[in-house]
């Protein structure tokens, strides 16, 4: 699927929830979920597509595979907790929304000093 199609699916949808949110307002949100899982999983696959040309980048340049595996672990915890902060603010929980952010610029910190801690054997957890 292109990125022309997914925005038009995209956009449709948006149109669609809406003009369902006056009337039925559960609906609108359940599409809304709909969606973004749709949007998630084109993500993941055109994911799997970038990661295979970056490993033949660091095989070609020789940079260790450590560095990658922290990369996209910090990508994937960002988009995971924008994801959820995204769509608990459509359903109008801005607190939840504003305490997922943080949960994940806590987390992301956490991956970095797990890094860190690799020269003394052992996890910071």
């Amino acid at each position: 699927m292109n990125l022309g199609v997914t925005m038009v699916f995209a956009i449709v949808a948006v149109i669609l929830a809406l003009s369902l949110k006056s009337k039925n307002p559960e609906y609108s949100t359940f599409i809304s979920v709909a969606v973004c899982l749709v949007l998630l999983f084109i993500c993941v696959s055109r994911m799997r597509v970038m990661l295979s040309g970056i490993e033949v980048l660091t095989d070609k340049i020789r940079m260790d595979s450590t560095y990658l595996v922290i990369l996209v672990k910090l990508i994937g915890i960002a988009y995971i907790c924008e994801f959820a902060a995204s769509i608990s603010k459509d359903a109008g929980y801005s607190a939840v929304a504003s305490q997922i952010e943080l949960l994940g610029s806590l987390r992301c910190w956490s991956c970095r000093f797990r890094f860190s801690c690799r020269s003394c054997r052992r996890y910071c957890r």
